[in-house]
């Protein structure tokens, strides 16, 4: 029998159709992004936090202070009623003020590196402006999420979505894997200049977006619905996929940086960290292209309660991650894979099921409605986790490891799974 094609295949033909030239704005902005989130986010600043002298705990809450910020986006209906629901104004505005912010980090390690700036006013300064304007940047990057669900058909969306996410979240391997093999001779060389480089690259890269964002199609002039609209019985799931990221993101919280661990508990350079964080990426760039093909007609709950199942056992394994393990790296290196695998799998997973259930403002209303609750739930556990890294050493991080663990098979286990007919309800058959 003769073999099939292998354009044939339902992945192939969807990425084919995914390297359309029309979608070309939607994967620049992806591939800025990426570069934007890697270079600006934990991968970096954590080990130039620690450079600068920061205790791992400071260095953590400052890391997490990004996604603190997004709470602002309870306060998207009015926005939305002052602009005449200029969603689009919003993005940009956002996006302006806050993806270029590498700029100001780069300068901020400058002054530092020359001695200009003591290290905790550097400190400081970066934590301010990481926080405020990384949430700026995260909070464009949601409503442009929701800004694409607007204007594209259901199954483009379906067929682009998931596989910008990917190559959002995995851009990263490509550009930390060198950083991760130079970085400690770098700084024995020229100390903290060698975490200008990646910061400056990451501004340039957010000038990117300013330009990009305003070719999109505009998304008309929206309005999110008030809480009335919350009562329906259609809602019911929305509010329980709702609890269930309360949960996982309280989860989340708790978990600790890799990175953190690695230099502070084991001793590591920053290479080292850099590279967990490198490894990372990869895999959600391998993660992304089967999860983004199963999203397509398959079903995003199953594949979200799976995500939480993968993820408390990677944190129980990094339990043997003991520093009196001779291979305690190589267990992190496993740790990193598979939260990589389970981030990937449920990020993507939690969008469509939020794209499935809600469209258009309905999305904003969720976003709006629950993201108080919920980086509130994300905060709490950072803030725990922060206050029991204080007892310092392997003890406070197996603390934080089970903890995290027994909070996502919570979440599994209250995740509202899709029945076989459900499925079928729940997926949208793919258009030609």
């Amino acid at each position: 029998m003769r073999a099939r094609p292998t354009s044939n295949h339902p992945a192939l033909r969807d990425w084919r159709a995914f390297a359309a030239r029309n979608y070309r704005p939607f994967r620049v902005l992806a591939i800025a992004q990426g570069f934007i989130g890697a270079l600006t986010g934990p991968a970096i600043t954590i080990p130039l936090l620690l450079a600068l002298g920061a205790h791992p705990a400071l260095a953590t809450a400052i890391a997490v202070l990004p996604a603190v910020g997004t709470m602002s986006q309870r306060w998207l209906p009015s926005w939305l009623d002052r602009t005449d629901g200029n969603l689009r104004g919003l993005v940009v505005l956002f996006a302006t003020i806050g993806e270029p912010r590498g700029l100001l980090l780069a300068a901020i390690v400058g002054l530092a590196a020359t001695g200009i700036l003591a290290p905790l006013a550097a400190i400081v300064l970066i934590g301010v402006l990481s926080g405020v304007l990384g949430a700026l940047g995260a909070t464009a990057y949601s409503l442009q999420q929701s800004w694409y669900q607007i204007i594209l058909p259901d199954y483009e969306r379906r067929l682009i979505a998931p596989r910008l996410g990917g190559i959002a979240l995995g851009i990263g391997s490509v550009v930390l894997l060198p950083i991760a093999f130079t970085i400690d001779a770098l700084v024995e060389t020229v100390g903290l200049w060698a975490y200008a480089g990646p910061l400056l690259v990451s501004g340039l890269a957010g000038l990117v977006p300013l330009v990009v964002l305003r070719r999109l199609p505009a998304p008309g002039r929206i309005r999110v619905p008030r809480q009335t609209a919350w009562r329906s019985d259609e809602q019911a799931r929305l509010r329980r996929h709702g609890n269930v990221m309360t949960l996982a993101l309280l989860s989340a919280g708790l978990s600790p940086f890799l990175s953190v661990y690695a230099i502070s508990v084991l001793g590591t350079g920053a290479g080292f960290a850099i590279a967990l964080s490198a490894i990372s990426s990869g895999t959600l760039v391998l993660a992304s292209l089967w999860v983004s093909t199963h999203l397509r007609g398959g079903s995003s709950s199953s594949l979200l309660r799976g995500s939480f199942l993968l993820r408390g056992t990677a944190l129980l394994l990094g339990l043997a991650a003991h520093p009196a393990n001779p291979i305690a790296p190589l267990v992190l290196v496993v740790v990193a894979v598979l939260m990589a695998a389970g981030d990937t799998a449920g990020q993507l997973a939690a969008n469509e099921r939020l794209f499935r259930l809600a469209t258009g403002p309905g999305v904003l209303a969720f976003q709006s409605h629950f993201v108080v609750r919920n980086v509130g739930a994300y905060t709490g556990g950072a803030a725990a986790s922060s206050i029991v890294m204080l007892l310092g050493g392997y003890p406070a991080f197996a603390i934080l490891f089970a903890s995290a663990a027994l909070g996502r098979f919570a979440a599994a286990r209250t995740t509202e799974v899709s029945r076989s007919r459900a499925v079928a309800a729940e997926a949208e058959p793919a258009a030609a």
